[in-house]
């Protein structure tokens, strides 16, 4: 009989979910350009930036040292196959105040995926919100992405809002802009 901390021969021992950290960054900055590769992949309109690793690295020294702010990861013996970034958020003053976590990232690398990573992954999100305490944590999906949408329905999160696109019809060309100022961090 196998130890409760033993994987049976063949399934690697489940990863272990704690806080990230600055050495981090290389590790969950490739995890996270795969995603958004993913995504791409999914649907067109949200491409990848050339910049969009270097952006993101600037922004992830402050996000794994701000109390608003969670990022987790799953480390499987050194290697992370997995991490869920997490803020507060707080809806526009048009509605009743309230303190919400908002789950930006979800990440688990395939082969490790459907082993229930993920769902550890949010519950050590649900956890810190808890302790926030925050009402409620919200989410965002691509439509395109059918596991996302099945897995986020395990979890038991609800619809609240659908997000619509509508193409635009190019500009005169005469009038175009050369050079575009990027918005972002």
């Amino acid at each position: 009989m196998l130890h409760p901390t033993q994987a049976e021969p063949g399934i690697m021992n489940p990863p272990s979910i704690r806080r990230a950290c600055k050495e981090d960054q290389d590790q969950v900055g490739a995890l996270w350009l795969r995603l958004l590769t993913e995504h791409a992949v999914l649907d067109p309109r949200v491409a990848v930036a050339d910049d969009a690793l270097v952006r993101w690295s600037n922004d992830f020294p402050y996000a794994v040292a701000r109390e608003q702010a969670r990022i987790f990861v799953a480390d499987q013996e050194g290697t992370l196959v997995g991490f869920i970034s997490a803020r507060l958020w707080t809806p526009l003053p048009i509605y009743a105040e309230t303190t919400e976590g908002y789950i930006d990232e979800l990440y688990v690398v395939p082969e490790a995926r459907r082993q229930g990573v993920g769902a550890r992954l949010v519950q050590a999100v649900k956890a810190w919100a808890a302790a926030v305490p925050a009402g409620q944590l919200r989410v965002g999906v691509l439509a395109a992405n059918a596991d996302g949408l099945a897995f986020w329905e395990r979890m038991q999160a609800h619809p609240l809002a659908v997000t619509l696109t509508l193409e635009v019809a190019a500009s005169d060309p005469a009038r175009e802009v050369t050079h575009k100022t990027r918005l972002g961090f």
